[in-house]
């Protein structure tokens, strides 16, 4: 039976112009598209949703789609990007009809999001244009299929864990009796909703009010895909990253298990969605992201997604969750590290992969039936395997650019302070506190997100330049430092 895959991934600052991503030559986030090329073909992925996308990330999704099509025989070449920005820019636009109404920025971060797809697999799949062309930038002659979501389903109030109400509707409005249906008078029975409520988000930063805005708000973006199954089935596939601040991360999942695109769809006609056609029910769906809340104490927050349906205004979606909330908790752990402590200044050195997955927050929704599954791929497990050597080039072109590095700190003509120690290269920052004097400190010249550096920079160039890590600090090194500090969560969708 065929299938489409898809993925939802938070690829740290992608796109971002940095030596660790972009390798010896200078070239668009190099190092990280080559794993990335060979880690969805591989896997066999058909559609990419990334967070974290950097404004300025042409050049690199360009290289991405290059390297993915020189994967692929000639008549296969057709992968294609597009990406939006993640915010309304201002409270006048009730609706998003052109880039000019997106902004990137929120708070003290900018990023975007991103599709990278497949456009040639008609006999699996069709990707379903935008309603409106939104993206700020795209492959050559290709129309972006990037929506932004805005509205929602009408709901209760919302209060917080003292039993005050915090923000009011956070669907919009309250009204009884209504999930995604409303009362059809002609035969007593409940019609789906063809008018939905805005939909308000957190925003990102602490000095914001402390409430759900319309603008300047982070909000999920989503494609749909048309499935070549017999009934056409419509398919939306939507990413979202929430705020860090845990109060305003939890309301973030709140408001995204309330979007439309996670209980509806437009009709389409052709390949083209039709906003004033009634919306169907989403029969199908891949819906998720780094909700930047841990869902230990579980529903809570994500309760929208996973409770049973009804036309109560406190029901769910009645999705599935990945990865499962009933699984050990190594298995639901999303996010990569190679230091720990208070101060993040310890390495870790255990051999047990597990050890190196933190934080349970990124995970995605599908609908509970029998022809869509999904998972958390751990990729650390998946390096050191190296399956059919589909890594080598990328693990030994990132050793080439380590040598790069280390001799540059050796060149006697380099006007950096810097040095070479038994974990790596460093560099003299200066560094000026808020209080007290200015002073220098060795801090690492190659490190992921909480610094961090290898505890062995011999043993890692030789692992790297035989394509054989051999140990799991590497592996956690590798995928924390120079891909992402998150894993990625892949839905497969039988047709």
């Amino acid at each position: 039976m065929p299938s489409v895959k898809v993925c939802l991934w938070n690829i740290q600052n992608y796109g971002q112009p940095s030596g660790k991503y972009n390798g010896r030559l200078g070239n668009a986030n190099e190092l990280r598209n080559r794993f990335l090329s060979r880690f969805l073909q591989s896997n066999a992925i058909d559609v990419l949703m990334i967070q974290e996308v950097m404004p300025n990330a042409q050049a690199a999704l360009t290289d991405l789609v290059a390297r993915l099509n020189a994967l692929y025989p000639v008549g296969q070449r057709d992968w294609r990007y597009s990406w939006c920005g993640c915010a309304i820019r201002d409270d006048t636009i009730a609706t998003v009809t052109q880039p000019a109404n997106l902004i990137d920025r929120t708070g003290a971060r900018s990023e975007c999001f991103g599709v990278v797809w497949r456009s040639g697999q008609a006999a699996r799949f069709t990707m379903i244009r935008g309603a409106y062309q939104i993206a700020h930038g795209s492959s050559p002659a290709t129309l972006s299929p990037l929506n932004i979501s805005q509205l929602g389903r009408p709901t209760g109030n919302v209060t917080d864990n003292l039993g005050v109400e915090t923000y009011g509707a956070t669907g919009g409005f309250t009204r009884d009796n209504v999930y995604p249906w409303e009362l059809d008078p002609l035969n007593d029975d409940y019609d789906l909703l063809n008018a939905w409520p805005r939909l308000n988000y957190p925003r990102t930063s602490n000095l914001d009010a402390r409430r759900p805005s319309w603008s300047r708000s982070r909000r999920p973006a989503y494609v749909v895909i048309r499935l070549n199954d017999a009934d056409s089935t419509l398919c939306p596939i939507a990413a979202y990253h929430a705020p860090s601040n845990q109060q305003l991360a939890s309301w973030g999942v709140y408001m995204s298990g309330l979007a439309r695109e996670v209980y509806a769809t437009d009709a389409v006609a052709g390949v083209v969605p039709n906003p004033a056609i009634a919306p169907v029910l989403a029969n199908a769906g891949f819906f998720g992201g780094d909700f930047n809340y841990s869902e230990n104490n579980w529903p809570g927050p994500y309760r929208y997604f996973t409770d049973p349906r009804s036309q109560n205004y406190d029901s769910g979606a009645n999705l599935t969750a990945v990865p499962p909330h009933t699984d050990p908790a190594p298995d639901r752990r999303t996010t990569v590290q190679i230091v720990t402590g208070a101060g993040h200044n310890v390495p870790i050195v255990s051999a047990n992969t597990d050890d190196y997955l933190r934080y349970k927050i990124d995970v995605g929704f599908h609908r509970n039936i029998a022809d869509i599954t999904a998972t958390r791929v751990d990729l650390l497990t998946e390096i050191m395997a190296n399956p059919n050597n589909v890594y080598d080039n990328a693990l030994i072109q990132t050793e080439t650019y380590m040598a790069y590095i280390e001799d540059q700190v050796e060149n006697p003509f380099n006007p950096t302070r810097e040095r070479m120690t038994a974990t790596g290269p460093q560099y003299e920052k200066k560094q000026k506190p808020r209080r007290g004097p200015v002073y220098y400190s060795w801090v690492p010249i190659i490190c992921g997100a909480w610094g961090g550096t290898f505890t062995d920079w011999d043993e890692s160039r030789d692992q790297f330049a035989n394509a054989d890590i051999t140990d799991a600090r590497r592996a956690g090194e590798y995928i924390h430092i120079f891909i992402s500090d998150h894993l990625p969560l892949v839905a497969t969708i039988d047709v």
